[in-house]
């Protein structure tokens, strides 16, 4: 399985190895349920919630993220990455953080 060289809004010297075909996958998920740039954006756990949901209802394999917890890291990187690369954005002020896609 090839890798991606996810980047980190957050430390952007650091870069974390992720699977293509699972960084794909979580990817656009969250990019087919996160409110546009207009919205008051969506918490990071209703986002899990709804990528969990997004995956099991295409079919996607448990076996792909087998261990507790792994879509959960796996929202998380890619949502750092979607960040870094300026697709999805953080409202400012918020706690916790509200996620919403970026104006086209």
């Amino acid at each position: 399985m090839s890798t991606i060289k996810a980047q980190n809004v957050n430390h952007p010297q650091h870069q974390e190895n992720l699977k293509e075909e699972k960084y794909t996958l979580i990817r656009e998920a969250m990019l087919a349920h996160l409110p546009d740039s207009r919205s008051d954006g969506m918490l990071f756990n209703q986002l899990e919630e709804k990528v969990a949901a997004h995956l099991a209802e295409t079919g996607v394999p448990q076996a792909l993220f087998p261990k507790p917890g792994s879509v959960r890291w796996y929202c998380k990187a890619v949502q750092l990455d979607l960040e870094a690369k300026g697709l999805i954005e953080r409202l400012p002020n918020q706690s916790p953080i509200r996620l919403r896609k970026t104006a086209d």
